[in-house]
């Protein structure tokens, strides 16, 4: 009877012991979920989130709205440098025949005329060079012959002969001596 008594009475106690500490798992629980809940979540990087993302172009953004689609070939390339540039000779550069002439172009019809004047505007030699007809300026260098000048200065000219018009485009004039 004695283990029948002492049952009774630990039976209750563990009982309540259970209790207590179920109790207090479910406070901690509870206070755990609070302060998580709480918190600020942490994004999860991703090998884009660092970069800004522009806009989409739309018409609001642009501006105004296109009337209608640009046609597809060369009027949607962006060109280049077009024009002639010489390296070679130097402006008040003394020269003989044969010349070396030397520069860059981006020219319409790919060709470079050459022409050298004297002070009079005798016209002493004519020449050509290719060029680039392109997107954007490429390397010439040509040689050519010229008659020997009577005035000391003269001119180099150089410019793109215009097949529609027959002017003379992206003229350069380069002062010289003989």
């Amino acid at each position: 009877m004695d283990n029948l008594k002492s049952l009774k009475l630990v039976l209750p106690l563990v009982i309540a012991f259970l209790l207590v500490v179920f109790g207090v798992f479910q406070l901690f629980k509870k206070t755990v979920i609070n302060q998580t809940s709480e918190a600020t979540p942490i994004p999860i990087s991703t090998p884009t989130s660092n970069f800004e993302v522009p806009p989409s172009p739309t018409p609001q953004v642009m501006g105004t709205t296109p009337l209608s689609q640009p046609a597809a070939g060369t009027d949607t390339v962006e060109i280049k440098n077009i024009g002639i540039y010489v390296d070679a000779p130097k402006t008040n550069q003394k020269v003989i025949s044969p010349l070396q002439i030397e520069g860059f172009a981006n020219v319409t019809n790919g060709i470079v005329q050459i022409r050298i004047k004297d002070s009079g505007g005798n016209i002493l030699g004519t020449g050509d060079a290719k060029a680039c007809l392109g997107t954007d300026a490429c390397p010439f260098k040509t040689s050519f012959i010229f008659t020997k000048s009577k005035t000391p200065e003269g001119t180099l000219e150089l410019y793109s002969l215009n097949s529609t018009t027959g002017a003379e485009d992206y003229l350069q004039i380069i002062p010289i001596k003989f």
